[in-house]
């Protein structure tokens, strides 16, 4: 695959050392040693969630709606935002789409390298992003704006898409209340001093003077990620039924007006006007 952007780095000079890193305004070096040394699994995700909930509960609903959104245009380029040990892109790729994965952790770029030979990785800094301009046609980032100046990051993602290239974008929601339970009393190996969780009424505002078009800006997951969580730290593997019970809630409180805005994961699908 041919991909016009200024400085392309072909597989074998993926990894520079953290000292060449472009680094923006606000600093990145405590969340790049963080997710160095984050384990991830043969399928490109981090270790900080059981092996039961989280997959059939919260990335199967994840990956339902990323579908649905492609489905209704065939992207030429996806980037995968922030992509971790590459699960995404391992999924876009098995999927038939052309996929560059960016992260700032060169531990991590290095894992998704591995599991994913299809899609081309690259370390950089996600709010210095190395592509020429209008090149990426769909942009999807999980659980990374919160980490990021949302004015630079905003700027580059829509420096970088065509015209009314589609997003996809999920984080954590600070209104719910069992999230702020949970990093107060099971912070996870990931969380960093500089990451911000998102009042919805925030992200959306910038999201709009961005020039954003939010065509669906909803929130999921009440219950799934502390009990993940504590599945996880225990090491008990939940029965089927429990995994049925905890989707039948979610689905209850994610169509519940005054439940869903407390949800742990907005979720915000659009175009970016470009």
């Amino acid at each position: 695959m041919t991909f016009t952007v200024d400085f392309w780095l072909k597989k074998k000079r993926l990894f520079p050392n953290k000292g060449e890193l472009p680094i923006s305004g606000i600093s990145i070096r405590n969340e790049i040693d963080v997710y160095d040394k984050a384990e991830t699994s043969l399928t490109g995700e981090t270790g900080s969630y059981d092996a039961a909930v989280f997959p059939n509960v919260i990335r199967k609903r994840e990956i339902e709606l990323i579908g649905k959104v492609l489905k209704t245009k065939r992207p030429r380029m996806i980037l995968d935002y922030g992509c971790g040990g590459g699960w995404l892109s391992l999924l876009l790729s098995r999927w038939g789409y052309d996929v560059v994965g960016i992260d700032a952790s060169i531990g991590m770029i290095r894992r998704a390298a591995l599991i994913c030979h299809e899609a081309d990785f690259i370390v950089c800094d996600a709010m210095r992003l190395p592509f020429r301009e209008k090149i990426f046609d769909c942009m999807m980032g999980i659980s990374i704006l919160h980490h990021l100046n949302l004015v630079k990051a905003f700027q580059e993602l829509k420096r970088i898409s065509s015209a009314e290239s589609r997003f996809v974008f999920m984080e954590p929601n600070l209104l719910n209340p069992l999230s702020a339970i949970g990093r107060k009393l099971l912070p996870m190996e990931q969380h960093t001093k500089e990451e911000k969780q998102f009042l919805p009424e925030y992200l959306r505002a910038a999201f709009s003077l961005a020039n954003f078009n939010l065509e669906r800006y909803f929130a999921l997951f009440f219950l799934s990620f502390p009990i993940a969580r504590l599945c996880r730290i225990a090491r008990v593997t939940p029965h089927l039924s429990l995994i049925r019970i905890i989707t039948f809630l979610e689905n209850i409180m994610e169509k519940s007006p005054g439940v869903s805005r407390l949800n742990s994961t907005i979720v915000a699908i659009g175009k970016t006007n470009g």
